[in-house]
């Protein structure tokens, strides 16, 4: 009896899904079920699926009212016009994609031993991308955050407080947060998502 049971469960459970209404929890435990080689259900699900690819076929054609079948090619028309004259008017942006290699772009000094390679600055929200190197045995001034940091170290070393992060290492600072030492031993190199601006608050 409880054997039944549990066959007429496996059977609703595949039909179930082969109409797509079993939730998501459900449906992902089911897959899961029939991947671990159940084979009951695996032909019980086969042959609802076959059902309900047949059903979408079953249903009888339909001709459709003059006055539906005018509006509808009406609206394809409209639509078709809409995306000739957007066609016709975008202009690309010279600046939609731009892509900096390696060998590209102008590294300033910021500091003594301490070079930044702007990327991008969005003048929207201010932030600044950029590349960040610094030599052997340099830190960075003392600062304030006016804005979320963020940095991801690509080379080399870099302690921040406290931590000593390395390539694929990721840090951020909230807003209004201050970085009092930040040093590298034998040389960094990370990308630096802030503010433009910054409060320099001078050694520590």
């Amino acid at each position: 009896m409880k054997h039944n049971s549990l066959l007429e469960e496996m059977c609703e459970t595949a039909a179930l899904y082969a109409l797509g209404a079993l939730s998501q929890r459900e449906a992902r435990a089911f897959e899961e079920h029939i991947s671990e080689g159940c084979e009951i259900c695996q032909t019980e699900l086969a042959g609802f699926e076959q059902i309900v690819g047949a059903m979408a076929f079953s249903a009888a054609e339909q001709e459709p009212s003059p006055v539906l079948r005018d509006r509808l090619i009406s609206a394809i028309s409209d639509g078709e016009r809409d995306g000739e004259a957007e066609t016709v008017s975008a202009k690309p942006d010279a600046q939609e994609f731009v892509s900096v290699r390696a060998t590209e772009g102008e590294w300033m000094k910021a500091e003594e031993g301490i070079f930044i390679k702007p990327l991008y600055v969005d003048d929207a929200s201010g932030l600044a991308t950029s590349l960040v190197k610094m030599m052997p045995g340099t830190a960075l001034p003392a600062h304030q955050h006016i804005g979320v940091e963020q940095f991801f170290i690509i080379e080399g070393d870099c302690n921040v407080r406290g931590e000593a992060l390395g390539p694929g290492d990721y840090h951020r600072a909230a807003t209004g947060t201050i970085h009092e030492v930040t040093y590298t031993v034998h040389g960094t190199m990370f990308l630096l998502v802030a503010p433009v601006d910054y409060v320099a608050l001078g050694p520590q």
